[in-house]
């Protein structure tokens, strides 16, 4: 009975045993994903790193650029709108179309009502004071 209790607890020892070696190198394998793999020296890290900056900064180019674009095309668009607005009314109604202009206007580009990040949000507050300010000018005229 002695000698089956010594194999028992010899036999536990080599699973914990295993178990541990096992919890190890899970453990050294995600410090190595964490620190970024293999072990590279620092003399080529810093180029790496600066590889991964710039396709970055070059995604983010390109992303803005399409977003200036959009963005241009629209201001185009809102332009033609506008001048459509204030082009000579109809000597009937010379109110009423001006200011569904005035309010469509206001609607897609009031500052309050803009849900966009911080450079758009920017451009967009700059746009619609530049035309309110034209508008109010033609409003008093």
């Amino acid at each position: 009975m002695i000698e089956l209790l010594g194999v028992l607890i010899a036999a536990l020892l080599v699973t914990l045993g295993w178990l541990a070696w096992r919890g190890l190198k899970r453990l050294a394998a995600m410090l190595r994903l964490l620190w970024g793999g293999r072990r590279i020296p620092v003399r080529k890290r810093v180029p790496a790193m600066k590889g991964v900056k710039l396709r970055a900064s070059r995604a983010l180019a390109e992303a803005q650029s399409r977003r200036i674009a959009l963005l241009t095309m629209e201001l185009a668009r809102t332009q033609l709108a506008l001048r459509a607005a204030v082009a000579a009314p109809p000597p009937s109604q010379p109110d009423s179309r001006f200011r569904r202009a005035k309010r469509a206007f206001a609607a897609l580009f009031h500052p309050d009502r803009l849900r966009c990040g911080q450079p758009e949000l920017g451009i967009r507050t700059r746009i619609f004071q530049q035309y309110w300010q034209v508008l109010r000018g033609i409003e008093r005229s």
